[in-house]
C-alpha cells in the first residue's frame, strides 16, 4: 500500500501537473470516530480499464493530509516517481472533496492550508531552479565578484568561449583575458555538472585579477602572475578548494563536453 503524508516538514518536490490519473469517483464522506473535525473519504480511479481504490484522510495534526492507494500496480501506469503521482492525486481528490458544502469548517481550513502549502513549495522549487541556473551565469558571477572583491572597479565583458569538439592532448586553458578588448573568455567545458562552482568562480576571478594587477615587463620578460597578482588571487574565499579540485581533476576537462569517457570517469569516481 502506497501513501503520501503531507506536512510542513515534507521535502520540497517538483509537482508534475500533467499526469492523467484516470476518472475519479468519490465514495461517501465519513467523519472519523471521536474526531468530529476530521474525515475519511474513499475514492476509485478508473484508468486503462482498471479500477484502483484508495482513501484520503484530513484531520488536525501532522500530517494534516494523508492519501493512500491500495493497489500497488497503479503506479506502474506512470513514468513519474511514486511521490509525484501521489502529490498530483492528493490535489485531484482534495479539489473534488472541497466542493462538498457539508464539510466542517475545520476540514475546509485544513484543505485550504494544504493547497497554500503546496503552492509555497512550488514557489520555493522555482526559486531553487533559478538559483541553480544563475550559478553558471557568467554575468551574475562577474558582477558578484566585482562587488565583493574589486569594489566594482573591473570594467570588462565576459563570455563563454568556443569548445572545439576534440581531445585536448597536452593541456587545458580554463579562461583568458584580452587586455585590448577588455574581454574575459571562459572555456565552456566548465559548464559541466561535475565541475564545482568554486572552480568556475575562481576562473572568472583569476581573469579579473589580470585587469586589477596588470602584467609588466621585468628584465625583458613580461610578468603576468607576479607577486601582487598572486596575493590578490588568493583572496578568493574558496581558492584552496578550487585549486585542489583542479590538481586532481584537470585531465577530465581535456575531453569534449558530453564525451562518454568523461561521463564514465565521473560515474566511476562517484562509486564507493
Amino acid at each position: 500500500m502506497a501513501c503520501l503524508m503531507n506536512s510542513l516538514k515534507a521535502p520540497v518536490q517538483t509537482l508534475v501537473k500533467t499526469l492523467n490519473l484516470g476518472t475519479l469517483s468519490l465514495g461517501k464522506c465519513r467523519m472519523d470516530a471521536g474526531e468530529t473535525s476530521g474525515l475519511t473519504r474513499m475514492f476509485t480511479l478508473k484508468k486503462n480499464g482498471m479500477d484502483y481504490v484508495g482513501q484520503v484522510r484530513v484531520r488536525p495534526g501532522d500530517p494534516a493530509v494523508r492519501i493512500e492507494v491500495f493497489n500497488e500496480n497503479f503506479f506502474e501506469e506512470f513514468d513519474q516517481p511514486e511521490s509525484a503521482v501521489l502529490d498530483n492525486l492528493a490535489r485531484k481528490v482534495l479539489k473534488q472533496v472541497s466542493k462538498d458544502k457539508a464539510l466542517p469548517e475545520m476540514v475546509k481550513t485544513l484543505i485550504t492550508e494544504y493547497f497554500e502549502e503546496q503552492e509555497s513549495k512550488e514557489e520555493q522549487e522555482e526559486e531553487r531552479v533559478v538559483e541553480i541556473v544563475n550559478e553558471r551565469d557568467l554575468d551574475i558571477i562577474f558582477e558578484r565578484m566585482n562587488q565583493e572583491y574589486f569594489n566594482n572597479r573591473i570594467q570588462a565583458k565576459i563570455m563563454w568561449g568556443r569548445d572545439v569538439k576534440s581531445h585536448n592532448k597536452s593541456g587545458f586553458r580554463y579562461g583568458s583575458y584580452d587586455e585590448g578588448k577588455k574581454l574575459i573568455r571562459v572555456h565552456p567545458r566548465l559548464k559541466q555538472d561535475f565541475v564545482p562552482q568554486c572552480v568556475l568562480e575562481l576562473t572568472v576571478y583569476h581573469e579579473m585579477c589580470h585587469q586589477f594587477a596588470p602584467s609588466y615587463k621585468k628584465n625583458g620578460t613580461w610578468q603576468s602572475h607576479h607577486p601582487e597578482f598572486k596575493r590578490k588571487e588568493r583572496e578568493y574565499r574558496d581558492f584552496k578548494d578550487a585549486k585542489n579540485w583542479e590538481k586532481h581533476n584537470w585531465h577530465r576537462l581535456l575531453l569534449p563536453s558530453g564525451d562518454p569517457q568523461a561521463e564514465e570517469a565521473d560515474s566511476n569516481k562517484a562509486m564507493p
